[in-house]
């Protein structure tokens, strides 16, 4: 039955659904000094209307913001941490920080907070209790 098989194709199995999970999120939280920073929020990547792709600027760049959110998640799971140095955190280690993905999720924080503030971002996984990953406390000053 060929028409079947054809149909079968345009059908998702039911099992793609049951793997479909949340996002992870990034959230921020900025002060005038390290000991005077805000309670963490959410960053809001944009809107996620749909339509003419095409032509939603905004929505491509929502899109692609939480790509690279995404990928990090990834690539921090890819990376081998269990030969870490007991002193060296995992926030702080160069095989974290190098990643190309990981830049960019910090861009993409300073981004959206204000200049001359002092900047702290991190990424929850809503299947993992706690946070995923807390970058340390920077300095924005561009």
């Amino acid at each position: 039955m060929p028409s079947f098989s054809f149909l079968r194709a345009l059908i998702p199995s039911w099992r793609f659904f049951d793997r479909a999970v949340l996002s992870p999120r990034l959230y921020i939280r900025v002060g005038s000094t390290p000991e005077s920073l805000a309670a963490w929020a959410p960053v809001d990547l944009g809107s996620r209307s749909g339509g003419a792709f095409a032509f939603a600027p905004a929505a491509n760049l929502s899109l692609a913001y939480q790509s690279a959110i995404d990928r990090l998640v990834v690539e921090l799971g890819d990376v081998d941490l269990s030969e870490t140095e007991s002193e060296i955190e995992i926030e702080t280690d160069p095989r974290v920080t190098e990643l190309v993905s990981y830049r960019l999720v910090e861009r993409i924080a300073r981004t959206h907070a204000p200049r001359a503030a002092f900047v702290q971002w991190k990424i929850l996984v809503p299947e993992i209790a706690g946070d995923y990953l807390v970058a340390p406390i920077t300095e924005h000053a561009t």
